[in-house]
């Protein structure tokens, strides 16, 4: 019993934050399979956990492996046709408060062309405030890499961002009127 409540009060408390980290990573549409995935494994390995360090950096770490395990399985698999009858998926109260502050169209576009190493450090550190230290451990990898990452990926996106913008702005025409 005395293992629920720690889990319950350390882990628990960062669903919805490894949550917005998965749609980021996954799609909206593998985000819960991949949040419950996370959990299941950090409850199995629960006393492997160092209650001294940050709990929502070692979920963000159990989230990236199984995230890697996950797309490794199914880069190969062909995709299936849709199919219209779909059951709707329940709701939770805390999905809402965490997709209202989903990232634009834009910047998830981008975000999305990133190569992986460079997505990563930039949610971690942008999206989830995690610092250097934090995801260097998540990333196992040292810090000065991670700010290397942040940087590049900060720039690449700023690059994709400004590509994007100028491509989607339909061009001024000036016009001389005759009199």
């Amino acid at each position: 019993m005395r293992a629920r409540s720690r889990f319950r009060t350390l882990a628990l408390p960062h669903l919805a934050a490894v949550y917005r980290l998965a749609r980021q990573l996954a799609g909206p549409d593998r985000a819960d399979d991949l949040t419950q995935e996370t959990f299941l494994s950090a409850w199995a390995h629960f006393d492997q956990f160092d209650p001294a360090t940050n709990c929502r950096a070692w979920l963000c770490r159990i989230l990236r492996n199984t995230w890697v395990s996950q797309w490794r399985k199914t880069r190969l698999e062909l995709p299936v046709a849709d199919i219209e009858d779909v059951p709707a998926e329940p709701w939770y109260d805390w999905e809402r408060q965490r997709t209202e502050s989903d990232l634009s169209a834009d910047m998830q576009w981008a975000l999305e062309q990133l190569p992986e190493a460079y997505r990563w450090a930039v949610l971690l550190a942008d999206v989830e405030e995690f610092t250097y230290q934090e995801i260097a451990a998540t990333m196992d990898c040292p810090v000065g890499t991670v700010m290397s990452r942040i940087s590049r990926g900060r720039r690449m996106l700023g690059r994709l961002l400004n590509e994007r913008r100028s491509t989607d702005r339909p061009a001024i025409r000036i016009v001389a009127r005759e009199r």
